[in-house]
């Protein structure tokens, strides 16, 4: 069974040959920077010191081929490029504006949001904060001849990459999370028209990558945070009046341009919300943070087991896999295996990016348990 083979055996619920793995598929799939090149020193690989970044903010790389070979990884990305009219360009001080207004700042690895455009706005400055040009085309160039060179040359599975923000997670950038939820409950108006913005720039980021690559992509990547590690960010009530539409149009436009898998990231405590996933149209949930509340992998497999299929949460990256010892590694991820794989419906990954904090034979020791456990 070659690799596609074994991904889509997997997210359609039949058992494939193995356990799929990822690394690489997806910004929120991917090893940091400093992780991944203690790796390619464990590995006795050739440096790589100029990698190329997959997501700034948390500092996650592509890792090269020879890892991806090295490790039997099941999928590649294609991922949007960089804009021609738009560049990050660091201030004097560190900080620097992406392309929504957002100013980051990095603290130790990673990057956190200092200033959000529409704090203490009005719904009126929604049409004067900086915005992405959607229909830039950098972005695209060379997007479909790599997806069909990848498509016809390779057996991998092919991932359309997150391209930017969800409705929820967008709100909760631009005016601040705090700002953003009580929105909700004391300007609603102001809250649906920012998430109706989202949601539009996303249909329309989806519909020219789509174009290029809808007929080679075997899964599409949408993230939206909605989980904190206690509850989900706002009510299930609330969700579903504010956030499930706008989610149900953007799927419902994915779908009706690809045959490919929608696979949604969310991280944090989602299960009261998983029903409402499955009605938007998903297909694939990532990661299972399974040190979140209400995330226990065997009560996930038996009641949504059947409707979606569980892409990471191979082995938790907050409590386990920067502390345990090889050997304790080596048991979480057996018996992740045993309660996830059986029937199909699994793709192993982490229960997110893999951190600085990681030495590299834990993390050789996760994919090679995985090789050698994972054959059904």
């Amino acid at each position: 069974m070659d690799s596609r083979e074994r991904i889509m055996n997997a997210v359609e619920h039949r058992e494939p040959d193995r356990v799929p793995l990822d690394l690489n598929g997806t910004i929120v799939t991917s090893l940091t920077r400093i992780a991944y090149q203690r790796l390619r020193n464990y590995l006795g690989f050739d440096e790589d010191p100029d990698p190329e970044i997959s997501h700034f903010a948390m500092d996650t790389v592509r890792a090269r081929e020879d890892i991806l070979r090295h490790y039997q990884i099941d999928t590649r990305a294609v991922a949007m490029r960089e804009p021609f009219g738009f560049s990050m360009d660091f201030l004097p001080d560190g900080t620097v504006y992406d392309e929504y207004g957002i100013r980051w700042r990095k603290a130790a690895y990673y990057y956190d949001v200092i200033e959000h455009p529409l704090a203490g706005k009005e719904a009126a400055d929604l049409d004067n904060i900086p915005w992405p040009d959607e229909h830039d085309s950098g972005r695209y160039r060379g997007l479909k001849e790599d997806a069909k060179r990848l498509y016809e040359s390779t057996d991998k599975c092919l991932v359309a990459d997150i391209p930017g923000l969800g409705p929820f997670e967008g709100g909760c950038f631009l005016r601040g999370h705090a700002e953003f939820c009580t929105d909700l409950y004391t300007d609603p108006g102001f809250a649906e028209a920012v998430m109706d913005r989202v949601t539009d720039s996303m249909i329309l980021f989806w519909g020219h990558i789509l174009d290029e690559v809808g007929e080679y992509v075997h899964i599409v990547a949408q993230g939206d945070d909605v989980g904190m590690q206690c509850n989900p960010y706002i009510s299930p009530q609330m969700y579903r009046t504010f956030v499930k539409p706008r989610k149900k149009r953007l799927f419902d436009f994915i779908h009706s341009r690809t045959n490919a898998k929608i696979f949604y990231h969310s991280c944090g405590s989602v299960y009261d919300l998983i029903p409402d996933f499955i009605e938007e149209g998903v297909d694939i949930l990532n990661p299972l943070q399974r040190s979140a509340a209400k995330m226990d992998i065997k009560k996930l497999k038996k009641e949504f087991g059947f409707d979606l299929c569980f892409w990471g949460g191979g082995i938790d990256v907050q409590q386990q896999l920067p502390f345990l010892s090889l050997q304790e590694i080596e048991d979480v991820v057996k018996e992740t295996i045993d309660v996830l794989a059986p029937g199909g419906g699994f793709v192993f990954f982490p229960s997110h990016n893999i951190q600085a904090d990681v030495t590299p034979e834990r993390i050789d020791r996760v994919f090679q348990t995985v090789l050698e456990y994972g054959k059904h």
